[in-house]
């Protein structure tokens, strides 16, 4: 069993007033007890965390966006403020738990959540009639991931992505890197020391599958 600490942190939302934030906090401690290895903490993620790593996308053309692993929505939320309002912003968890709370805390007709595994994200995209992403943003503990999951997430998502899409990681570990490092043809790194716990920041770009062709 891994460690509590190289698991992803799945946040918590904070921009629904304070009884939702109560709910989503009591969610989030709920499904730590039950798997802290997956859900690692159940600390809300910091503005610093969500600001840096939204930052710089030009959200005027994202059309479709993806989320691995939102938990109970901090993330989400932010996405949501930013999308276009003829965007879509599909969400999968893992967790009916989580999925079930970002459903009722967050109703806004962009918005798709989704339970399931990012492992079948050409799945799910297929059923919602889409067959590409401007952006993904992923949350997942790669860490204590199967390694051929893992490796099926990442690969399957550069297949996903437009040759100008982006892919998006925030992490307690560092395990994440080498696998986008060979799907992709620039990959960049930050750390948080602000965010509890603090997290690495990877944006990773032009998908070797989208350069091939």
């Amino acid at each position: 069993m891994a460690d509590v600490q190289e698991a992803a942190l799945y946040p918590a939302s904070r921009s629904h007033g304070r009884t939702s934030d109560l709910k989503a906090r009591l969610v989030a401690t709920a499904e730590f007890l039950k798997s802290p290895t997956m859900v690692g903490s159940s600390f809300p993620a910091s503005h610093w965390l969500i600001n840096r790593m939204l930052h710089g996308i030009d959200w005027s053309r994202v059309t479709t966006m993806l989320e691995y692993g939102p938990g109970t929505g901090a993330f989400t939320a932010a996405i949501l403020t930013r999308l276009p309002p003829h965007a879509r912003l599909i969400a999968i968890d893992t967790s009916a738990s989580f999925t079930d709370h970002l459903t009722s805390a967050i109703p806004d007709q962009r918005l798709h959540v989704v339970t399931g595994s990012a492992a079948d994200v050409q799945h799910i995209m297929a059923s919602h009639g889409l067959s590409q992403a401007d952006c993904i943003i992923s949350g997942l503990p790669f860490s204590t991931l199967e390694p051929e999951v893992a490796t099926q997430i990442i690969d399957r998502s550069a297949q996903l992505l437009c040759p100008d899409g982006l892919f998006m990681a925030y992490q307690m570990r560092t395990a994440v890197r080498p696998l986008l490092e060979d799907r992709f043809g620039s990959v960049r790194a930050a750390y948080e020391w602000r965010n509890i716990p603090p997290c690495h920041l990877f944006w990773a770009s032009e998908p070797k599958q989208a350069i091939a062709q």
